[in-house]
């Protein structure tokens, strides 16, 4: 029985981002959609921060200190960016 794969690596890539927040809290955002995804790239990197893509979703990110889910509309409405820019 082969093992179904799920909606978010269907086209092979995870849309996940992790940056440095103002607050100096590691921030894991993962995202449905590229375009979503960049949009919230360039407004962090337009704040100066740096970010970088992640390839792989890893259960522990060992190194986030706050992991978001916004695929999903109750995360993504719980979740303003500008408190972490």
């Amino acid at each position: 029985m082969e093992e179904s794969e799920s909606p978010a690596t269907t086209s092979g890539q995870r849309k996940i981002l992790k940056f440095l927040a103002g607050s100096g809290f590691v921030v894991v955002l993962e995202f449905g959609q590229e375009e979503t995804l960049e949009n919230y790239r360039k407004r962090i990197e337009d704040a100066g921060l740096q970010c970088e893509r992640i390839p792989q979703f890893n259960i522990n990110f060992d190194k986030a200190d706050l992991f978001m889910d916004m695929r999903s509309p109750v995360c993504a409405s719980q979740f303003d960016l500008e408190d972490w820019l």
